[in-house]
């Protein structure tokens, strides 16, 4: 009897186990590691390294990421020509972590890293670098794109960087370097990138690298102040290397540059008054016109008075205060939105 109650437990058991069971295939967990980054840049700008790319959004299973720490390594090269699998098959085995060697001081922040290198070091060695990431749980995703460099003596930046605020535009000009950054003279040709500050950082103005020390900015506003610098730059190697900044200069564009003088002024004395119109000016900035007023005397002209205490909007002005049988000297000018105003347009009449 107690040996069929064993079997019928045994049976029980097994059918409990079997309908509540997971069915189907064992399936392994997704790994707790973020996506790769696929866009990890590397740009030696004067003595440092310039590291960018943008951190993951999420883990392999499509779990946000949140904060997460970022590691870059570094493999010596001993040759410019290693690339595909054969590079991630070396750098998997031989590279290290960055923040571990003794190539300069490092320094990493959010989808960027600068590196200020001990030039005597490195300059003229080639080196790979890749760049992986970790979140607060699990580990390290793969390692992203891998980017090659060669470390170059490059010129020091420009010097002297000043600025002339004209009508239509800002003219910009600086001094070459003389030296690289070994302290010998250069003996290759060095252009030039100039950049100003907008949202987001300083943005490019040039197309291509400027041949020569000068640049005229036109896309500017008066009453705005704008922030420039300007870098040295090399051709090595079928690309183009950059100095680090020159020193950034601060521009206030402001208008001190009145408008033309009216032209064509036309004046008539009548039964109302004095008329006197012009030609509008083609300012962009224009705010109006004013007029002044005055009175001749056997001694000369008496202080002119404003008659238009808000500015004209159109060319065209009537003066009914007049007094008959007297000479008058009328001066009219053209006024901008920052208040310069024109040289007077002068005219006279006898009522």
């Amino acid at each position: 009897m107690k040996k069929n109650a064993l079997v019928v437990a045994a049976l029980l058991l097994a059918l409990f186990n079997s309908a509540c069971g997971r069915k189907g295939p064992l399936l392994e967990p997704v790994p707790r590691v973020p996506q790769a980054v696929s866009d990890f840049r590397v740009v030696q700008q004067g003595e440092s390294l310039i590291f960018t790319w943008t951190e993951p959004a999420s883990y392999l299973d499509g779990t946000p990421l949140g904060e997460s720490s970022a590691e870059i390594r570094v493999m010596k090269l001993k040759d410019e020509g290693i690339s595909g699998k054969k590079a991630l098959d070396s750098f998997m085995k031989y590279s290290r972590p960055l923040a571990g060697l003794n190539l300069g001081k490092l320094d990493v922040g959010t989808n960027r890293a600068v590196l200020r290198l001990d030039m005597g070091k490195v300059a003229g060695k080639n080196y790979l670098f890749g760049l992986r990431t970790k979140g607060k749980k699990g580990g390290w995703s793969e390692i992203s794109n891998l980017v090659s460099i060669r470390l170059e003596i490059l010129p020091l930046p420009p010097s002297g960087l000043r600025a002339q605020v004209e009508e239509r535009q800002i003219s910009l000009s600086w001094e070459p370097p003389e030296i690289g950054l070994d302290g010998r003279p250069l003996t290759e040709k060095v252009f030039y990138n100039l950049y100003r500050e907008e949202a987001g950082g300083f943005r490019l103005l040039n197309d291509q690298p400027l041949a020569r020390t000068r640049f005229e900015d036109l896309n500017f506003s008066f009453g705005l102040t704008y922030r420039y610098l300007v870098r040295s730059v090399v051709a090595r190697g079928g690309e183009y290397r950059e100095s680090a900044d020159s020193e950034i200069l601060e521009v206030t564009a402001a208008d001190v540059f009145p408008p033309a003088t009216p032209a064509e002024v036309r004046i008539l004395s009548g039964a109302d008054g004095v008329t006197i119109s012009w030609l509008p000016n083609r300012e962009n900035d224009l705010a109006g016109y004013r007029v002044y007023r005055a009175r001749e005397v056997a001694s000369g002209e008496e202080a002119a008075v404003l008659l238009t205490p808000e500015n004209l909007a159109v060319p065209v002005f009537l003066d009914g205060s007049v007094e008959k049988n007297t000479s008058y000297v009328y001066s009219i000018c053209a006024v901008d939105k920052f208040g310069n105003e024109s040289l007077p347009a002068r005219v006279k009449v006898k009522t």
